[in-house]
């Protein structure tokens, strides 16, 4: 879940992916998405987590449940598909919903290495559709603004690095709250990644 830090009102979900073994339990992506990119099945896994994704969010819908959006994380593999703006379109309508429920999450490394020009369009159509462009673990891969503003970004995930101890470290603290500080200079929206502590959701 994704919640306001003042009113503690839900935004929105995040989706992640996790394997459920029958032997060893919950086996994190960390794991087990190394071996699904030297497979070549990072595309089949996204497919499944955006099927996954719209089909939650519509049967929230149903049940009167108020989840404004709902994000996925895109692989540098799913980026790079020059069909995945028709794609995604045909899957948002076929979930009776529409493109301004979608969040698009983009790692930082992904924007900040140089993207090819299939992944700039992708992203330009995508958000030209209506989604949402988050800009995920931000403060590890060295995005430059002009990147923040090349790709259409609306909002940043500061990476939990920097959230992690943000009650009682005073570094964390000023290193986020300069974050913070961009955001809003360039208009941008903020949120705090992995926050799993009372004392920094009260800091935050």
């Amino acid at each position: 879940p994704q919640v306001d830090a003042a009113t503690g009102r839900v935004t929105g979900i995040e989706t992640l992916a996790r394997w459920h073994h029958p032997d060893r339990g919950l086996i994190p992506p960390c794991e087990f998405l190394p071996a699904l990119r030297q497979a070549g099945a990072m595309q089949a896994l996204g497919a499944r987590m955006m099927d996954q994704a719209l089909g939650a969010l519509s049967a929230w819908d149903g049940k009167g449940l108020s989840v404004p959006r709902i994000g996925v994380n895109f692989s540098t593999e799913e980026l790079g598909d020059p069909d995945l703006a028709p794609r995604l379109d045909a899957a948002i309508t076929r979930a009776g919903l529409t493109a301004d429920r979608l969040v698009v999450e983009v790692l930082e490394t992904v924007v900040a290495g140089g993207a090819d020009e299939t992944i700039v369009r992708n992203l330009s159509a995508l958000a030209k559709m209506g989604c949402a462009l988050d800009l995920d673990d931000f403060g590890t891969g060295h995005a430059s603004i002009t990147c923040i503003r090349r790709f259409s970004i609306g909002r940043i995930k500061i990476d939990r690095s920097f959230v992690a101890g943000i009650d009682h470290d005073p570094e964390q603290r000023a290193m986020v709250c300069a974050i913070l500080t961009m955001a809003d200079r360039l208009g941008l929206a903020a949120l705090g990644e992995g926050v799993e502590a009372e004392g920094e959701r009260r800091v935050l």
